[in-house]
């Protein structure tokens, strides 16, 4: 464990991670400062706490003066790279580190770490409902809600860690290293965030520098970069594939989810259609956290016990109501159109897409080619846009799509109106599923918001 007694530290960003980095390091007894660029953080409480904690606050101030007088600069995740801040710090030789390398450092429990563009929080969530139980609990951790540094002080020896890591985090570790790492695929997102896909590609590498010979990769077989991770990990890779299978792994067999190699002999673990959640996306989640629960020694029955009972997330293609058969399903977490894409492939009968919010830098020319190519068959009877980028999707969509589909893809105002729109637009019947393909930063507070307010108004249906 580092030694911080004698470190003058500057943690930058005041929200759950932020909060939490420095609380830990004031406990350690660092000298801490805290700067935040908003003048009104979410939350004044914890600016009082900290402050009667010893830590100084700084609001309203990107760079604080005198920055070369730091030794160390902790990172929020919601902080770019590229922020002038972390630039001058180091620039200045401070380093730079990320809440999640504090962290690692100053928790010994083995972690479970697990990253991808889309569905790192359902296998986050599956893989910690797997592992936990009597005499060993998993704590879920990380991008999900609670920062790594935040269970600093309240773990035993036996538990493990299962954290959502994302790019932003992994971007400034040094020694952070994952007993298991997943790598569930990439797609481009985040260009809001990262100058471009190259940087974001290379912050996910990250994930398995440091692993060991005794360590394991879980990754995805059909994906390039989970397949370079592969490459370049000490550690033992273990596969997952629908379409591939790989040679040591998990894949599909006859309707069954079966592994083979270091993991058993082509044993089946469970059938398909025992799982719960919707898509085949969702079985490359499945395969991800069963692969990561065999190589820490879990048994198969437990893992198609806990798998077959688990049925998803709020927010992630969740089943909202039926109405006049009319069913509505809320995707808010797709916030980038790989995922919007793969939500609707998870569909097969007709259907209604309400997409749109605020874009993130990125193309939406394959989710308007699968939405032309179900327009087409008949699968798709419409489109609802609404948000800032909603003339953007709607004239790609229009550039792609036969002129008879075009009148079938409107814009609305508001969330009611966009569900109205796409209730009437069903014609009574089939599925209305809400996956943006877009940030909420428009009109809403975070994903959360947006998908509450869908299914709110997908509720007064029946008012109207």
């Amino acid at each position: 464990m580092r030694e911080w007694s004698d470190k003058r530290v500057l943690v930058v960003g005041l929200g759950e991670s932020g909060y939490a980095a420095a609380k830990a390091l004031l406990e350690l007894g660092a000298t801490v400062s805290v700067a935040d660029s908003s003048e009104e953080p979410s939350c004044s409480v914890r600016v009082d706490e900290l402050k009667a904690g010893g830590a100084a606050v700084q609001l309203g101030v990107s760079v604080p003066d005198e920055i070369e007088g730091y030794d160390v600069l902790v990172a929020s995740p919601g902080v770019p790279n590229g922020a002038e801040v972390l630039e001058e710090a180091r620039h200045a030789g401070v380093k730079v580190i990320s809440e999640l390398e504090l962290g690692y450092g100053l928790i010994p429990n083995s972690m479970v770490a697990v990253t991808g563009t889309n569905g790192k929080t359902t296998t986050t969530r599956l893989i910690s409902r797997i592992l936990d139980r009597p005499g060993r609990r998993a704590l879920e951790c990380g991008n999900i809600g609670n920062p790594l540094v935040g269970v600093y002080g309240r773990t035993e020896p036996e538990d493990i860690l299962v954290v959502e890591v994302s790019s932003f985090q992994l971007q400034n570790i040094e020694s952070f290293r994952a007993r298991v790492a997943v790598a569930l695929n990439i797609a481009p997102d985040h260009f809001d965030w990262h100058r471009d896909f190259e940087e974001y590609r290379s912050a996910k590498m990250r994930l398995v520098e440091n692993q060991e010979p005794g360590d394991f990769l879980i990754y995805n077989v059909e994906d390039e970069f989970c397949r370079d991770l592969a490459r370049q990990t000490a550690g033992k890779a273990i596969g997952f594939g629908i379409k591939e299978t790989p040679s040591s792994g998990l894949w599909l067999e006859d309707g069954w989810v079966v592994f083979g190699g270091p993991l058993g002999a082509g044993h089946r673990l469970m059938p398909v259609d025992g799982i719960k959640l919707n898509g085949m996306h969702n079985t490359m989640n499945v395969m991800a956290a069963a692969g990561a629960a065999l190589v820490l020694g879990d048994r198969a029955e437990s893992i198609r016990t806990t798998v077959s009972s688990f049925e998803g997330l709020e927010h992630r293609i969740e089943f909202v109501k039926s109405f006049m058969d009319v069913s509505f399903y809320n995707d808010s977490k797709a916030t980038n159109p790989h995922a919007a894409l793969s939500a609707v492939r998870s569909f097969d009968g007709p259907m209604v897409v309400i997409m749109g919010g605020r874009n993130k830098g990125l193309l939406f020319d394959e989710l308007a080619s699968e939405l032309c190519r179900r327009f087409d068959t008949g699968q798709l009877k419409g489109v609802v846009l609404l948000g800032e980028c909603a003339p953007e999707m709607q004239k790609t969509i229009g550039d792609t799509c036969e002129p008879a589909a075009r009148e079938l893809v409107v814009i609305a105002e508001d969330m009611d109106g966009s569900v109205r729109k796409a209730f009437l637009l069903s014609n009574g019947g089939g599925v209305v599923l809400f996956s943006p393909a877009c940030a909420s930063f428009d009109m809403f507070d975070d994903y959360g918001h947006r998908g509450r307010a869908f299914k709110d108004s997908a509720n007064r249906l029946e008012e109207k």
